[in-house]
């Protein structure tokens, strides 16, 4: 699967993960206490399936969107992402506890194109 397919995939099940988070009421809804609707268990599963580059370049991605820094920036920030995290797992966890994935993603997703970046050649195939 291309990153281009998986971006916008991962934008989808975060969206439904908030929709049914969101859905159960006012308790608690925190990602970080739980993750038990079957939407936020399909995100969880979908990231974790991923390749650690993928999830290593996901979380750079979100963090482009949230204006951690800039989109020139990306590959130093995927290295030092990698490097910090170590474990894909803990990279996903940090997505899936960020309510404004979807919207993350799709910011950083627009940087890039905007910087003419091919998101698909980021990492090898």
């Amino acid at each position: 699967m291309k990153l281009s397919e998986i971006v916008p995939e991962v934008i989808t099940l975060a969206r439904a993960a908030n929709q049914a988070r969101t859905a159960e009421g006012p308790d608690d809804d925190s990602p970080l206490v739980r993750l038990q609707t079957t939407e936020e268990c399909r995100l969880r599963e979908f990231l974790e399936a991923q390749a650690p580059a993928v999830v290593f370049l996901l979380t750079a991605i979100m963090y482009l969107g949230r204006g951690d820094f800039d989109a020139k920036d990306l590959l130093d920030q995927y290295i030092e992402i990698s490097v910090s995290f170590g474990n894909p797992k803990l990279a996903a966890r940090q997505m899936l506890v960020k309510m404004p994935l979807p919207e993350y993603l799709e910011e950083g997703w627009h940087q890039l194109a905007q910087a003419g970046v091919d998101i698909d050649g980021l990492l090898p195939t």
